[in-house]
């Protein structure tokens, strides 16, 4: 594709896992049709590897003026379904350090995501990198500027901070991203510290365990996401729905449709508070490395005891740990 100008003058393409191209209409794409309607109009495709964790996936990106579907190619036309996202409920941003195990190509790779998703998107060039970033980012804020609500309440609960939890319900914007709810909450709670400091966790119905968002997504997006989904059939399509108010904007959803914030010390100023408690011997504590390694289930992560032994004491995996850290640091792929 030359240039963002004459992208829309230029016929469908279909990128082929064997690196062949094959023009074909997407009045032809089965898949295409079928997200078509009167408001919705096609804008570009193109086949891009997928990167989260170890993981790594081929996949076909199709981008409408209000979704993005990600899709599996099974031929030159035909596609299955993988995922759906609102442009209104996503995000970008280039920490692929964060989100995915290996090098990266910074000039033809960025993360994108949505409620519940990080991903690394690596594209053939960097000329396709640009293009995809450009729509994604000037269709992103187009629909956040047309979303509605504009603001929801937020309740954000403080868990290992002090003495004890405690909450607040703060006003978010669909624009704030999880740093800036952060700050907000540590000044609505009286907390000294930075977004550094903590971490602002979900807790979905949707997911097995809690997971910390990294900083750049948008709550609020999260949370319409899970709004969106409790509405009737006919309108959680909706880009912005006119009855998402009263008491979808709190807390009475199914428990699967719900999900919860918590805001939490980041494991580098825990690693600092447990180093200050190490001074004082009559406190029992979690070491750094059983902290690190120790996973409780489901939403019982962190309020589980302590305990005082373990099938091995003093060891991870069966080796000492005085034969596998430098300095008292993990090995890096332990980390």
């Amino acid at each position: 594709r030359q240039s963002a100008d004459l992208l829309s003058f230029m016929p469908f393409v279909s990128f082929c896992r064997e690196g062949c191209f094959s023009p074909i209409s997407p009045e032809a794409c089965p898949l295409v049709q079928s997200f078509m309607c009167h408001n919705r109009t096609f804008i570009l495709d193109g086949h891009v590897q997928l990167k989260t964790g170890l993981q790594t996936q081929e996949r076909h990106l199709f981008l409408f003026t209000d979704l993005l579907v990600v899709a599996k190619s099974k031929s030159h036309s035909h596609f299955k379904l993988k995922c759906q996202a609102r442009l209104c409920e996503m995000w970008t941003a280039f920490c692929t350090e964060e989100v995915c195990e290996g090098s990266t190509d910074p000039e033809r790779s960025f993360v994108l995501g949505w409620p519940t998703t990080n991903c690394v998107v690596n594209f053939r060039s960097a000329e396709q990198k640009e293009t995809w970033l450009s729509f994604l980012q000037s269709r992103i804020r187009e629909e956040k500027e047309k979303d509605y609500p504009k603001s929801i309440p937020l309740k954000i609960i403080a868990k290992d901070v002090g003495t004890c939890a405690y909450s607040k319900t703060l006003s978010v914007t669909n624009v704030d991203t999880a740093n800036d709810v952060i700050l907000m909450a540590l000044q609505q709670l009286g907390i000294n510290g930075s977004e550094k400091d903590y971490k602002l966790w979900v807790i979905s119905g949707r997911e097995d365990a809690p997971y910390p968002l990294i900083g750049h997504e948008y709550p609020f997006g999260i949370k319409m996401s899970h709004i969106r989904d409790a509405m009737p059939h006919g309108s959680k399509h909706c880009a912005c729905p006119r009855q998402l108010q009263g008491s979808f904007l709190t807390e009475q959803l199914p428990q699967e449709l719900q999900c919860q914030f918590v805001l939490k010390p980041s494991r580098l100023a825990v690693c600092q508070q447990l180093n200050d408690l190490s001074q004082k011997s009559f406190k029992r504590k979690r070491s750094i490395i059983n902290w690190a390694f120790w996973r409780g289930p489901g939403t019982h992560l962190d309020n589980a005891p302590l305990s005082s032994t373990s099938a091995a004491p003093g060891k991870l995996f069966g080796l000492l740990l005085t034969a596998i850290c430098e300095d008292d640091n993990l090995p890096k792929p332990l980390l």
